[in-house]
């Protein structure tokens, strides 16, 4: 995964697409006082705006925070890098190159100290920002953070990566929530779901190979990646990306 050194690169575009399990996210510094370190990821399925009185699909648009370019292009699934941001409520905003725009829309309060993932949800008349506080954790784990508006909650496990066999439901989380599965020190063919029971959605199980190409045995943890990141969202009609991606993270 790409590593965050520096915080000048906020001013910067950059963003790291995402596809059904292929997106990988990055390490971060620890948030300075007064500060958090915040990601952003794209989960509506749709992002509209009015153009001449009709909701319209605007494209991967670019994302502003505050008013800065953080991401050249945020189509669905996309995962940013972590960045520095004073605490407090952020103002989330998606425009295309004509000017269209979702938002802005103002996240929750974040807490200085901590690190989070913004998912920008829902659809047109109902698009909001959730704030996931980024869990802590030891060791190889799991985390699934529930982002798809229209499924209250889900099903979550596990499953032998080599023959996709042995699914075996871990928990359950609910919507605006994200839950965590210690793994113990080390797993290795390894791939996760998330589902009703043992019975993944569509496009629902993802392997760790398919976060991170280079990681063929499927093992946690694997260089700077301690846990598998799942997030849900509402699926994009005639995609055979998501609803469900996944990320490598510490």
């Amino acid at each position: 995964p790409f590593r965050l050194g520096a915080a000048s690169v906020l001013g910067g575009l950059l963003a790291l697409g995402g596809c059904g399990g292929s997106s990988s996210a990055t390490s971060a510094l620890p948030a300075r006082a007064g500060t958090v370190q915040v990601r952003f990821i794209e989960g509506a399925p749709s992002l509209e705006a009015l153009v001449g009185g009709v909701p319209t699909d605007i494209g991967a648009a670019y994302l502003s925070v505050n008013r800065t370019t953080v991401a050249s292009s945020f189509p669905y699934g996309t995962t940013t890098q972590f960045f520095p941001f004073s605490a407090g409520t952020l103002s989330l905003e998606a425009l295309d190159s004509l000017g269209y725009s979702v938002g802005p829309l103002n996240s929750p309060v974040l807490a200085a100290g901590k690190r989070y993932t913004l998912a920008l949800v829902g659809a047109y008349g109902a698009y909001r920002v959730l704030a996931f506080e980024e869990p802590q954790t030891r060791g190889a784990a799991l985390a699934v953070y529930a982002a798809s508006p229209a499924l209250p909650s889900a099903d979550f496990g596990s499953f032998r990566a080599s023959n996709r066999s042995n699914f075996k439901k871990l928990a359950s989380v609910r919507f605006g929530n994200v839950a965590t599965v210690a793994l113990g020190a080390s797993v290795s063919n390894f791939g996760a779901y998330v589902g009703t029971g043992v019975t993944p959605v569509p496009n629902g199980a993802i392997t760790v190979q398919s976060v991170d190409s280079f990681d063929s045995r499927n093992a946690l943890p694997f260089h700077d990646g301690a846990r598998l990141s799942l997030f849900l969202f509402d699926p994009r009609a005639g995609s055979s990306n998501g609803p469900v991606f996944g990320s490598l993270d510490l």
